[in-house]
């Protein structure tokens, strides 16, 4: 167990299981950074991601907020688009390796369930040490 949070018996590297934990925390957030990912040329808007996942408009636009706060994605003119971070690079192609290939994995490492938008909102301006 880690900081109270429990490891998840998977395949996923300890890295990529801290990284989810830490900055997606939900498996809607996973696809929407999967969905930019998948063509970082191109940025888009809060409802053109929505409609493409078939996710309500409000938690979709929450959770981009989240991501962009948290820096995997940007946010420019009213429009998202995957952030680049060579650094994490390697994790990335983990997690859409993972999610093609085993996404029981991720879906246990979430919990399952789509995290409380308003918990994911305040846990977001958490003072980190």
């Amino acid at each position: 167990m880690l900081h109270g949070v429990p490891t998840v018996p998977s395949p996923l590297s300890e890295p990529l299981q801290r990284f989810v934990r830490e900055r997606l925390p939900s498996l809607e957030q996973i696809e929407i950074v999967l969905l930019l990912r998948a063509d970082h040329t191109r940025s888009w808007s809060a409802p053109e991601v929505s409609q493409n996942l078939g996710t309500p408009p409000e938690s979709t636009a929450m959770r981009l907020f989240l991501l962009a706060s948290n820096g995997v994605v940007t946010f420019e003119g009213g429009r998202y688009r995957a952030a680049s971070d060579a650094a994490a690079e390697p994790l990335f192609e983990e997690l859409s390796t993972a999610y093609a290939q085993n996404r029981p994995a991720l879906t246990a490492l979430v919990g399952g369930q789509p995290a409380d938008p308003l918990r994911s909102f305040a846990d977001a301006f958490k003072l980190k040490k």
